[in-house]
């Protein structure tokens, strides 16, 4: 099962005060409901994958308006696809959908309104999770970058949605895709505040749990990768350093060399793959003084600037 399956699996068992059975009921049917008219009158239908969701759904409908729903289950055709899920409600002259004032009594569709669906925080947060039962998604943590998105048919319900976000300090944002209006969050700060919000509990530890574990390992590879290119940068400043003494006993020999430059020559053939500080942490034992790594720094930077004048010379010498 994904981690999405996961938060909607826990949603669906969240316990609400009874003010909020409404509130989640309402939010569900607008972003998910179907209308149909047949012999038998009209009819609310909603389909889903999740078990979870479509006994959430007959739940809410006999909880709110004492009303059985029949639940059948489509087959899928194919192996890798999921059972669906079919609620059916009889809703005699669209009574429930006015009462869920999602039609008004002159049977059109209401786009959003703000009603006493509304007026307790708690419903709220009741709204925000039936939208996210109906029409949300949200990536595994481990996985993938951080994304949670509700789909809503038009800009408004995705304007609702935003403004209920914005008044416990979530910032949702819109953007309009092919199916509609999404409204997304991909800040792991801002998803971990809308799981607790819910009330996916268990789902937000999980989620804060890979979260820390991915930034750690994130950490630690940002780590190794830094220790890997600071040691090829000193392999490389060291068979430098080598080339230079090479170049420069060949050219010039070392015995007119300082003290100074003769012990840095010394630490770095007796130790060519050593870093500076490794040279600096060797150097009283193999030469009997300490040499800071600032000191070798300077000593090397002055070998090689001895190496571009012998060659200066030998290049007017030349011409």
């Amino acid at each position: 099962m994904s981690f999405a399956s996961d938060v909607k699996k826990e949603l669906t068992t969240v316990e609400v005060n009874e003010c909020c059975y409404k509130a989640e009921l309402y939010s569900i049917v607008r972003h998910r409901a179907q209308l149909r008219i047949s012999r038998d009158g009209f009819k609310i239908v909603l389909e889903t994958t999740l078990n979870a969701i479509a006994r959430r759904i007959v739940y809410l409908f006999k909880e709110v308006y004492n009303v059985k729903a029949a639940v059948s289950v489509l087959k899928p055709e194919a192996l890798n696809q999921k059972n669906k899920y079919v609620i059916t409600i009889k809703d005699d002259d669209f009574k429930i959908m006015r009462d869920l004032k999602v039609m008004d009594d002159n049977y059109s569709f209401i786009v959003t309104s703000k009603n006493d669906f509304f007026k307790n925080d708690c419903c709220k947060a009741s709204i925000v999770r039936g939208a996210f039962l109906a029409k949300g998604s949200i990536n595994d943590p481990s996985k993938s970058h951080y994304h949670l998105e509700v789909l809503s048919d038009n800009y408004e319900g995705a304007l609702l949605l935003v403004d209920l976000l914005a008044d416990v300090g979530i910032e949702g944002k819109i953007i309009e895709r092919e199916k509609g209006f999404v409204v997304y969050l991909k800040k792991a700060e801002q998803i971990g505040d809308f799981l607790k919000f819910v009330g996916a509990v268990t789902s937000l530890f999980n989620f804060e749990d890979q979260r820390i574990k991915r930034d750690y390992n994130n950490y630690v590879n940002r780590l190794i990768n830094c220790d890997i290119a600071n040691e090829q940068k000193a392999i490389a400043s060291a068979a430098k350093q080598l080339e230079n003494i090479n170049y420069l006993n060949r050219n010039h020999g070392l015995l007119n060399l300082s003290s100074r430059l003769i012990d840095a020559i010394v630490l770095r053939t007796n130790f060519p793959d050593y870093s500076l500080s490794q040279l600096s942490e060797e150097s009283e034992a193999t030469i009997g003084r300490y040499i800071s790594k600032s000191g070798l720094s300077h000593c090397f930077r002055d070998i090689e600037k001895a190496c571009e004048e012998i060659r200066r010379k030998q290049n007017k010498s030349t011409t």
